[in-house]
């Protein structure tokens, strides 16, 4: 498995899903900011100075979607790539915002490798 460099900003309001997906991208090199909501997420986000590279975020989350947090994130970090996942079918699940082709999606649950190969498959696609 490539090793990665880059910063990731993780959301997911499932505590079992964010920490496997934080302790399989750490191991593997990657700098992890977590959040439980798109709140938080944002709050991180300001307070990060450094480059984000990557928005990994759940699709259904109370409060804000993960597409409103794409775009809140978008806003801030014009340029940054984004992976949604979903433990629902991608029919259902996806948010009016996340709904166009070519949109990065990892269906959950997921295991690690499967995880870390579409990270690193969207962060190297231009």
């Amino acid at each position: 498995m490539k090793r990665g460099t880059e910063t990731i900003l993780l959301v997911d309001d499932d505590a079992v899903i964010r920490d496997l997906a934080a302790a399989a991208l750490r191991a593997t090199g990657y700098t992890v900011l977590t959040a439980r909501s798109g709140g938080d997420a944002l709050a991180l986000l300001k307070d990060h100075a450094g480059t984000v590279h990557l928005l990994l975020t759940d699709i259904s989350m109370p409060g804000m979607s993960g597409g409103e947090v794409a775009e809140a994130v978008a806003a801030e970090r014009p340029g940054i790539k984004t992976l949604f996942m979903s433990g629902y079918t991608a029919g259902a699940a996806l948010h009016d915002s996340v709904r166009d082709e070519g949109v990065a999606f990892l269906a959950k649950p997921f295991v690690p490798t499967n995880l870390l190969r579409k990270v690193r498959a969207v962060l190297d696609a231009s």
